[in-house]
Protein backbone atom coordinates (compact mmCIF):
# COMPACT_ATOMS: atom_id res chain seq x y z
CA UNK A 1 0.00 0.00 0.00
CA UNK A 2 1.38 3.39 -0.99
CA UNK A 3 2.03 5.81 1.82
CA UNK A 4 -0.13 8.89 1.90
CA UNK A 5 1.87 12.06 1.53
CA UNK A 6 1.36 14.59 4.30
CA UNK A 7 -0.34 17.70 3.13
CA UNK A 8 1.80 20.72 3.83
CA UNK A 9 -0.19 23.55 5.33
CA UNK A 10 1.09 26.95 4.35
CA UNK A 11 -0.12 29.85 6.41
CA UNK A 12 -0.70 32.97 4.40
CA UNK A 13 -0.20 36.38 5.93
CA UNK A 14 -2.22 39.18 4.52
CA UNK A 15 0.05 42.06 3.51
CA UNK A 16 -0.30 45.16 5.67
CA UNK A 17 -1.56 48.14 3.77
CA UNK A 18 0.38 50.92 5.46
CA UNK A 19 -1.77 53.63 3.94
CA UNK A 20 -4.96 52.03 5.26
CA UNK A 21 -3.42 51.54 8.72
CA UNK A 22 -2.28 55.17 8.76
CA UNK A 23 -5.76 56.33 7.79
CA UNK A 24 -7.26 54.25 10.62
CA UNK A 25 -4.79 55.76 13.12
CA UNK A 26 -5.51 59.29 11.96
CA UNK A 27 -9.24 58.67 12.16
CA UNK A 28 -8.89 57.46 15.77
CA UNK A 29 -6.92 60.59 16.66
CA UNK A 30 -9.27 62.85 14.68
CA UNK A 31 -6.46 64.39 12.63
CA UNK A 32 -7.38 67.70 11.00
CA UNK A 33 -5.31 69.43 8.32
CA UNK A 34 -5.26 73.06 9.40
CA UNK A 35 -5.86 75.98 7.07
CA UNK A 36 -3.20 78.69 7.09
CA UNK A 37 -5.22 81.76 6.16
CA UNK A 38 -6.73 82.54 9.57
CA UNK A 39 -6.29 86.17 10.63
CA UNK A 40 -6.83 87.45 14.15
CA UNK A 41 -10.09 89.13 13.07
CA UNK A 42 -11.52 86.07 11.27
CA UNK A 43 -10.49 83.83 14.17
CA UNK A 44 -12.14 86.15 16.71
CA UNK A 45 -15.34 86.47 14.67
CA UNK A 46 -15.73 82.69 14.22
CA UNK A 47 -15.10 82.02 17.90
CA UNK A 48 -17.53 84.72 19.01
CA UNK A 49 -20.29 83.35 16.76
CA UNK A 50 -19.72 79.79 18.03
CA UNK A 51 -19.51 80.94 21.63
CA UNK A 52 -22.72 82.96 21.30
CA UNK A 53 -24.61 80.01 19.74
CA UNK A 54 -23.43 77.61 22.44
CA UNK A 55 -23.95 79.98 25.35
CA UNK A 56 -27.44 80.90 24.09
CA UNK A 57 -28.41 77.20 24.03
CA UNK A 58 -26.85 76.68 27.47
CA UNK A 59 -28.61 79.72 28.95
CA UNK A 60 -32.01 78.71 27.53
CA UNK A 61 -31.65 75.22 28.96
CA UNK A 62 -30.58 76.52 32.35
CA UNK A 63 -33.49 79.01 32.47
CA UNK A 64 -35.92 76.28 31.43
CA UNK A 65 -34.56 73.96 34.13
CA UNK A 66 -34.76 76.72 36.77
CA UNK A 67 -38.37 77.42 35.70
CA UNK A 68 -39.59 73.82 35.50
CA UNK A 69 -37.99 72.31 38.59
CA UNK A 70 -40.03 74.36 41.15
CA UNK A 71 -43.25 73.78 39.16
CA UNK A 72 -42.60 70.04 38.91
CA UNK A 73 -41.88 69.99 42.63
CA UNK A 74 -45.18 71.71 43.45
CA UNK A 75 -47.15 69.43 41.09
CA UNK A 76 -45.54 66.34 42.60
CA UNK A 77 -46.21 67.54 46.15
CA UNK A 78 -49.84 68.44 45.37
CA UNK A 79 -50.42 65.12 43.58
CA UNK A 80 -48.93 63.19 46.47
CA UNK A 81 -51.13 65.03 48.98
CA UNK A 82 -54.17 64.34 46.77
CA UNK A 83 -53.17 60.69 46.52
CA UNK A 84 -53.01 60.37 50.33
CA UNK A 85 -55.91 62.63 51.28
CA UNK A 86 -58.64 61.42 48.94
CA UNK A 87 -60.25 58.23 50.07
CA UNK A 88 -62.06 57.40 46.87
CA UNK A 89 -60.53 55.23 44.17
CA UNK A 90 -60.87 57.93 41.50
CA UNK A 91 -58.95 60.45 43.58
CA UNK A 92 -56.11 58.02 44.02
CA UNK A 93 -56.17 57.21 40.30
CA UNK A 94 -56.07 60.89 39.33
CA UNK A 95 -53.22 61.56 41.76
CA UNK A 96 -51.28 58.55 40.52
CA UNK A 97 -51.79 59.54 36.88
CA UNK A 98 -50.55 63.08 37.54
CA UNK A 99 -47.48 61.74 39.34
CA UNK A 100 -46.80 59.30 36.50
CA UNK A 101 -47.22 61.90 33.75
CA UNK A 102 -44.97 64.32 35.62
CA UNK A 103 -42.25 61.69 36.03
CA UNK A 104 -42.45 60.77 32.34
CA UNK A 105 -42.23 64.46 31.42
CA UNK A 106 -39.15 64.88 33.59
CA UNK A 107 -37.48 61.87 31.96
CA UNK A 108 -38.29 63.12 28.45
CA UNK A 109 -36.97 66.61 29.28
CA UNK A 110 -33.79 65.10 30.73
CA UNK A 111 -33.18 62.94 27.65
CA UNK A 112 -33.77 65.85 25.25
CA UNK A 113 -31.45 68.25 27.07
CA UNK A 114 -28.89 65.53 27.87
CA UNK A 115 -28.42 64.75 24.19
CA UNK A 116 -28.53 68.33 22.97
CA UNK A 117 -26.04 70.14 25.21
CA UNK A 118 -23.09 67.69 25.06
CA UNK A 119 -23.36 67.65 21.27
CA UNK A 120 -23.31 71.44 21.16
CA UNK A 121 -20.42 71.66 23.60
CA UNK A 122 -18.31 69.11 21.70
CA UNK A 123 -18.99 70.93 18.45
CA UNK A 124 -17.95 74.25 19.99
CA UNK A 125 -14.78 72.82 21.59
CA UNK A 126 -13.72 71.15 18.35
CA UNK A 127 -14.35 74.26 16.26
CA UNK A 128 -12.56 76.45 18.80
CA UNK A 129 -9.49 74.21 18.59
CA UNK A 130 -9.55 74.35 14.78
CA UNK A 131 -9.97 78.15 14.63
CA UNK A 132 -7.38 78.94 17.31
CA UNK A 133 -4.76 76.51 16.04
CA UNK A 134 -5.32 77.58 12.43
CA UNK A 135 -4.56 81.12 13.56
CA UNK A 136 -1.39 79.99 15.35
CA UNK A 137 0.00 78.17 12.29
CA UNK A 138 -0.94 80.86 9.77
CA UNK A 139 2.66 81.86 9.05
CA UNK A 140 4.68 81.63 5.84
CA UNK A 141 7.47 79.40 7.17
CA UNK A 142 5.04 76.83 8.62
CA UNK A 143 4.25 73.74 6.54
CA UNK A 144 2.11 70.61 6.96
CA UNK A 145 0.22 71.76 10.11
CA UNK A 146 -2.08 69.11 11.59
CA UNK A 147 -4.26 69.12 14.68
CA UNK A 148 -4.56 65.81 16.57
CA UNK A 149 -7.81 66.61 18.33
CA UNK A 150 -8.13 63.34 20.28
CA UNK A 151 -4.44 62.77 20.95
CA UNK A 152 -3.24 63.23 24.53
CA UNK A 153 0.15 63.55 26.18
CA UNK A 154 1.40 60.94 28.62
CA UNK A 155 3.56 61.62 31.67
CA UNK A 156 6.37 59.77 29.88
CA UNK A 157 6.44 62.51 27.22
CA UNK A 158 7.72 64.96 29.85
CA UNK A 159 10.10 62.78 31.84
CA UNK A 160 13.17 63.22 29.57
CA UNK A 161 12.95 67.02 29.95
CA UNK A 162 13.44 66.85 33.71
CA UNK A 163 11.88 70.27 34.31
CA UNK A 164 9.32 69.16 36.90
CA UNK A 165 9.76 66.23 39.26
CA UNK A 166 7.24 64.03 41.03
CA UNK A 167 4.62 64.43 38.30
CA UNK A 168 1.70 62.09 39.08
CA UNK A 169 -1.01 63.26 36.71
CA UNK A 170 -1.49 65.18 33.49
CA UNK A 171 -4.31 66.77 31.51
CA UNK A 172 -3.84 67.71 27.87
CA UNK A 173 -5.65 68.48 24.62
CA UNK A 174 -5.29 69.90 21.11
CA UNK A 175 -1.84 68.72 20.06
CA UNK A 176 -0.58 70.31 16.83
CA UNK A 177 2.37 69.19 14.73
CA UNK A 178 4.04 71.13 11.91
CA UNK A 179 7.38 71.82 10.24
CA UNK A 180 9.13 75.14 10.72
CA UNK A 181 12.39 76.13 9.05
CA UNK A 182 13.35 72.49 8.55
CA UNK A 183 12.53 71.37 12.09
CA UNK A 184 9.71 69.22 13.45
CA UNK A 185 7.58 71.16 15.95
CA UNK A 186 4.82 70.06 18.30
CA UNK A 187 2.69 72.25 20.53
CA UNK A 188 -0.22 71.35 22.79
CA UNK A 189 -2.14 72.38 25.87
CA UNK A 190 -1.03 70.67 29.07
CA UNK A 191 -1.33 70.76 32.85
CA UNK A 192 1.04 68.83 35.14
CA UNK A 193 0.26 67.85 38.73
CA UNK A 194 2.11 66.48 41.74
CA UNK A 195 0.72 65.00 44.96
CA UNK A 196 -0.75 67.54 47.33
CA UNK A 197 -0.26 67.71 51.08
CA UNK A 198 -3.60 66.06 51.80
CA UNK A 199 -4.70 62.59 50.73
CA UNK A 200 -6.13 62.42 47.19
CA UNK A 201 -5.16 66.04 46.64
CA UNK A 202 -3.19 67.21 43.60
CA UNK A 203 -1.13 70.35 43.27
CA UNK A 204 -0.63 72.15 39.99
CA UNK A 205 2.96 72.36 38.74
CA UNK A 206 2.38 73.83 35.30
CA UNK A 207 -0.48 74.86 33.03
CA UNK A 208 -0.16 76.38 29.59
CA UNK A 209 1.35 75.50 26.22
CA UNK A 210 4.04 72.86 25.80
CA UNK A 211 6.25 73.61 22.77
CA UNK A 212 8.83 71.03 21.65
CA UNK A 213 11.05 70.85 18.59
CA UNK A 214 14.23 69.32 17.24
CA UNK A 215 17.59 71.12 17.25
CA UNK A 216 21.02 70.62 15.71
CA UNK A 217 23.02 71.17 18.91
CA UNK A 218 25.79 68.88 20.15
CA UNK A 219 26.77 68.95 23.83
CA UNK A 220 26.42 66.79 26.92
CA UNK A 221 23.76 67.04 29.63
CA UNK A 222 21.07 69.74 29.57
CA UNK A 223 20.32 73.36 30.34
CA UNK A 224 17.19 74.79 31.94
CA UNK A 225 16.42 78.45 31.26
CA UNK A 226 13.83 80.27 33.34
CA UNK A 227 12.19 83.58 32.44
CA UNK A 228 9.70 84.77 35.02
CA UNK A 229 7.71 87.67 36.38
CA UNK A 230 8.22 89.34 39.73
CA UNK A 231 5.42 87.13 41.09
CA UNK A 232 6.91 83.74 40.28
CA UNK A 233 4.75 80.77 39.32
CA UNK A 234 5.32 77.36 37.70
CA UNK A 235 9.07 77.48 38.37
CA UNK A 236 11.16 74.39 37.51
CA UNK A 237 11.59 71.85 40.31
CA UNK A 238 13.83 69.13 38.84
CA UNK A 239 17.28 70.71 38.85
CA UNK A 240 18.96 69.24 41.93
CA UNK A 241 21.83 68.05 39.71
CA UNK A 242 22.30 71.51 38.16
CA UNK A 243 23.91 74.75 39.28
CA UNK A 244 22.91 78.34 38.64
CA UNK A 245 25.25 79.40 35.83
CA UNK A 246 23.75 82.84 35.20
CA UNK A 247 21.15 84.84 37.08
CA UNK A 248 20.05 88.36 36.25
CA UNK A 249 16.78 90.01 37.26
CA UNK A 250 14.03 87.54 36.21
CA UNK A 251 16.32 85.41 34.04
CA UNK A 252 18.30 82.32 35.09
CA UNK A 253 20.26 79.52 33.41
CA UNK A 254 20.82 76.18 35.15
CA UNK A 255 23.36 73.63 33.97
CA UNK A 256 26.10 71.26 35.04
CA UNK A 257 28.84 72.89 37.09
CA UNK A 258 31.51 74.24 34.75
CA UNK A 259 29.37 73.93 31.61
CA UNK A 260 30.08 76.56 28.95
CA UNK A 261 26.54 77.70 28.13
CA UNK A 262 27.74 80.62 26.01
CA UNK A 263 29.57 78.20 23.71
CA UNK A 264 26.84 75.54 23.72
CA UNK A 265 23.86 77.85 23.22
CA UNK A 266 25.45 80.96 21.70
CA UNK A 267 25.91 84.44 23.14
CA UNK A 268 23.37 85.97 20.76
CA UNK A 269 20.80 83.33 21.70
CA UNK A 270 21.28 84.09 25.40
CA UNK A 271 20.91 87.84 24.83
CA UNK A 272 17.76 87.34 22.75
CA UNK A 273 16.22 85.06 25.39
CA UNK A 274 16.92 87.67 28.04
CA UNK A 275 14.88 90.15 25.99
CA UNK A 276 11.72 88.02 26.32
CA UNK A 277 9.38 89.79 28.71
CA UNK A 278 6.86 87.85 30.78
CA UNK A 279 3.95 90.24 30.80
CA UNK A 280 0.18 90.33 30.40
CA UNK A 281 -1.08 86.75 29.86
CA UNK A 282 2.39 85.15 29.84
CA UNK A 283 3.29 84.24 33.43
CA UNK A 284 6.46 82.16 33.15
CA UNK A 285 8.74 80.40 30.65
CA UNK A 286 10.84 77.30 31.30
CA UNK A 287 13.06 76.13 28.45
CA UNK A 288 15.03 72.89 28.52
CA UNK A 289 17.72 72.24 25.90
CA UNK A 290 19.72 69.12 25.24
CA UNK A 291 21.35 67.79 22.09
CA UNK A 292 18.65 67.17 19.48
CA UNK A 293 15.71 68.40 21.57
CA UNK A 294 14.32 71.69 22.88
CA UNK A 295 11.13 72.16 24.88
CA UNK A 296 9.48 75.30 26.22
CA UNK A 297 6.87 75.32 28.98
CA UNK A 298 4.84 78.52 28.49
CA UNK A 299 2.62 79.30 31.48
CA UNK A 300 -0.45 81.47 30.80
CA UNK A 301 -3.41 82.85 32.71
CA UNK A 302 -7.08 81.98 32.11
CA UNK A 303 -7.31 84.09 28.95
CA UNK A 304 -5.36 81.28 27.23
CA UNK A 305 -5.82 78.13 29.33
CA UNK A 306 -9.63 78.49 29.63
CA UNK A 307 -12.10 78.11 26.76
CA UNK A 308 -14.19 81.31 26.40
CA UNK A 309 -17.80 80.56 27.40
CA UNK A 310 -19.48 83.27 29.45
CA UNK A 311 -16.76 85.80 28.52
CA UNK A 312 -15.60 86.95 25.10
CA UNK A 313 -12.34 85.78 23.59
CA UNK A 314 -9.28 87.81 24.62
CA UNK A 315 -7.88 88.18 21.11
CA UNK A 316 -4.88 90.20 22.33
CA UNK A 317 -3.81 87.24 24.48
CA UNK A 318 -3.83 84.93 21.45
CA UNK A 319 -1.84 87.47 19.47
CA UNK A 320 0.69 87.43 22.29
CA UNK A 321 0.69 83.60 22.38
CA UNK A 322 1.49 83.44 18.67
CA UNK A 323 4.30 85.97 19.06
CA UNK A 324 5.77 84.06 22.03
CA UNK A 325 5.80 80.79 20.09
CA UNK A 326 7.66 82.13 17.09
CA UNK A 327 9.97 84.34 19.14
CA UNK A 328 11.20 81.24 20.96
CA UNK A 329 11.41 79.17 17.78
CA UNK A 330 13.32 81.88 15.89
CA UNK A 331 15.74 82.54 18.76
CA UNK A 332 16.57 78.92 19.51
CA UNK A 333 16.77 77.83 15.89
CA UNK A 334 19.36 80.52 15.18
CA UNK A 335 22.08 78.34 16.73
Amino acid sequence: MAKKEKTKVVETVEPVNEQVEQEKLEASLDVINLEQNETLNSFSEKVEKGRDDFYTTFSKQRKMSNFLIPIVGLVMAASFVLFLAVSGAWGKIVGGVIIGVTLVGMVVFYIMTKNKLPGKSQEYLRNFAIYSDSFLVSKNEVSNPRLFFKKRYAISDFLPDRVYKDVVDIASRNIVEFDYKGHSVQIGEAALYKKGEKKNQKQLLFVGRYLSFTNDLHFEDRYIINISKKDKVDLPTDFDDLKVLKEQNNFAIYGKEGANFTKDLGKEVINDLMSIDCKDSLLNVNIVVWAGHTAAYLSYDDSIVAIPLDKKLNSAAYQQLKKNIYDILDILLEK
